[in-house]
């Protein structure tokens, strides 16, 4: 309460026409009297401050503020010509020193039973119905949001599960609580292989502080500015070379090519993005076939590899006893995963270009003095390896077709890009690294930016974003959540909710700018890399690799798909959402300068 109250103190710089106060009062009246007006039409957040000031004051105080509340309320019910106004309910009716709803009667939180849910079997709870869905349990869990409104009750077996989806109330759990889920299955398989573990398949009692302290390399916004952007810029003309060489004539119509799916190509850049981030090197042909998999072989282990993990952790710990079917198959696919990652690792151990900087000599040199200081440095770029390149595939291609779908931003990103660049060459194709993107000049892609913004909230990976633990009896909503009840937040849900974002199921880039009347109202609303200390460190070099596919592809092509009049909708039957590329499959018609190249180039 004392930090609510010094908010609400600090908020408001207007000062009061010049009026005679005691010097105790002066302070308040002058920085508070609009604030408090404005509280007069709003009684849950004068009860919050007149509970603030009472508090804490002495009783001279107490009566300062007592005697200048009448003297405010008196302004309320006065016109601005001097005359008395006429309303239905006083202010005085409304403030909580004039009536029973004041601070002091405060409504008790109601009990866990009490959250609106679909009504639980006896014993069982509503396990049943989770078994009907759990294919596709984040649709599920949506329709109950929709149903029952900002918070959820769900129980099972000696468990309790909530679901969260006003961004206010996401908010409240988020800063109150940082207990997190953590993969069980994975943890045990890392303990098993003796390979560090990450932040998140450690709980909180564990010093996981220390190892995302190696993560955090990648969240730092200098290293975005000295090592992603220049490492990535370098990949720029392997895009557009990679995409042409996926391209499909299509008969009978000229500068009209199929891309018969995407994914082809955002896997490959995705992976080499990654290994050139961290290891400073360009992943050629030639040294992926010294690789003990493919790289289009290596992501589907990872998705598969995901998808496991999460099913292992919807049951009961088997696996830690005898070595069941589903955790045989997550073991063999981690195993090719890691001896691959700890492979490149060690073929490049030393930078092959000193002359850039990589993100792997930064967290080498923040591991020093750690115990066992390689193998978690080893852990962590293995992590990004595996971890940064299937969630960046499916956003990449996301945006792709949104760029297909709304055709009137492929002109407007590309003025922007003209402006920031020149006219597009056909050097950019044909030269080793491409168009090369200065930091000054990434800075100013606004649209490129609100673009991909957009993209991730109407198309994100996941409904739900990373949840909550309780580590002991939480009151939210005014509910009372008991210790270890499990926390899901429905992300997506606010997201595409008129009174959260105004004109939610429209795809508006321009929402994002600063000030935007069409903006989202909160920040909570739309959360696709989860918050807090444990947020996904890749966020920043991911965000960055779209940026960049969004530049090549709106400089050099138009898009189209087939289906105009409707936006290809997400599979629900990974663990992940992604359009299903291969059914929808996206065109593209190159602009004037790229014509003669794809004639001679695409076969």
């Amino acid at each position: 309460m004392q930090t609510l109250r010094s908010t609400i103190i600090s908020s408001s710089s207007r000062p009061l026409q010049s009026r005679r106060h005691s010097s105790a009062m002066m302070t308040i009246v002058h920085h508070q009297v609009p604030l408090l007006k404005t509280l007069h039409h709003q009684p849950e957040k004068t009860t919050i401050l007149s509970s603030s000031f009472s508090s804490g004051a002495n009783s001279t105080m107490n009566h300062g503020l007592r005697s200048f509340h009448h003297h405010l309320i008196s302004l309320n019910n006065t016109s601005a010509g001097g005359e008395p106004t006429v309303s239905g309910e006083s202010a005085a009716q409304k403030c909580p020193y004039h009536s029973s709803l004041g601070s002091t009667n405060k409504t008790p939180p109601k009990p866990y039973e009490e959250i609106p849910g679909p009504k639980p079997l006896p014993i069982l709870g509503n396990l049943l119905d989770l078994l009907k869905h759990k294919g596709i349990p984040s649709l599920y869990f949506y329709e109950l949001c929709e149903k029952y409104g900002d918070i959820v009750r769900l129980s099972m077996p000696g468990k309790r599960m909530v679901l969260i989806s006003n961004p206010a109330v996401i908010e409240d759990v988020v800063k109150k609580e940082e207990q997190r889920e953590h993969l069980k299955s994975y943890r045990f398989y890392k303990q098993q292989r003796d390979i560090a573990l990450a932040p998140m398949e450690m709980p909180i009692h564990e010093n996981w502080q220390e190892i995302r302290n190696l993560f955090n390399v990648a969240m730092k916004p200098e290293n975005i500015e000295k090592v992603s952007l220049p490492q990535i810029t370098e990949l720029n003309g392997d895009f557009l070379r990679t995409l042409a060489s996926k391209l499909k004539r299509v008969e009978g119509e000229d500068n009209k090519y199929l891309l018969p799916n995407a994914f082809d190509v955002t896997s490959l850049y995705t992976f080499r993005s990654v290994a050139k981030t961290f290891l400073g090197v360009k992943v050629t042909e030639e040294i992926e076939k010294l690789m003990p998999w493919t790289i289009y072989e290596f992501v589907a282990l990872a998705v598969r590899g995901t998808d496991l993990t999460l099913q292992l952790d919807s049951k009961p710990p088997l696996y830690q006893y005898f070595k069941t079917k589903q955790y045989k198959e997550m073991e063999a696919v981690m195993d090719k995963i890691y001896y691959g990652c700890r492979n490149l690792i060690k073929m490049y151990e030393k930078n092959p270009n000193p002359e850039l900087p990589r993100l792997k000599d930064y967290v080498d040199e923040r591991a020093e003095g750690m115990e066992n200081a390689e193998k978690k440095s080893e852990g962590v770029l293995s992590s990004f390896l595996n971890g940064g390149v299937d969630v960046t595939s499916r956003i990449m291609v996301n945006q792709m077709y949104r760029l297909a779908h709304h055709v009137e931003y492929q002109d407007k990103l590309f003025d922007e890009l003209k402006e920031l660049f020149g006219e597009p060459t056909a050097e950019e194709f044909e030269s080793e690294n491409g168009l090369h993107i200065s930091w000054e000049q990434y800075k100013k892609m606004k649209l490129v930016r609100n673009f991909l913004d957009e993209t991730f909230r109407v198309n994100s990976f996941s409904y739900m974003t990373s949840g909550r633990w309780t580590s002991t009896d939480l009151e939210v909503n005014g509910y009372i959540i008991p210790k270890d009840t499990r926390i899901l937040i429905m992300n997506y849900h606010p997201s595409m909710k008129e009174e959260y974002v105004p004109r939610a199921k429209e795809f508006i880039p321009e929402r994002h700018e600063k000030g935007h009347p069409l903006a989202p109202k909160s920040m909570y609303s739309s959360l696709p890399f989860g918050i807090g200390a444990r947020k996904c460190p890749g966020s920043r070099i991911a965000s960055t690799e779209l940026h960049l596919s969004l530049v090549n592809l709106a400089r050099h092509f138009r898009l189209t798909h087939e289906n105009p009049e409707k936006f290809p909708e997400s599979k629900h039957d990974q663990s992940m959402l992604y359009i299903d590329a291969k059914s929808h499959p996206l065109y593209l018609i190159p602009r004037d300068h790229m014509k003669p190249i794809l004639e001679k180039y695409v076969k």
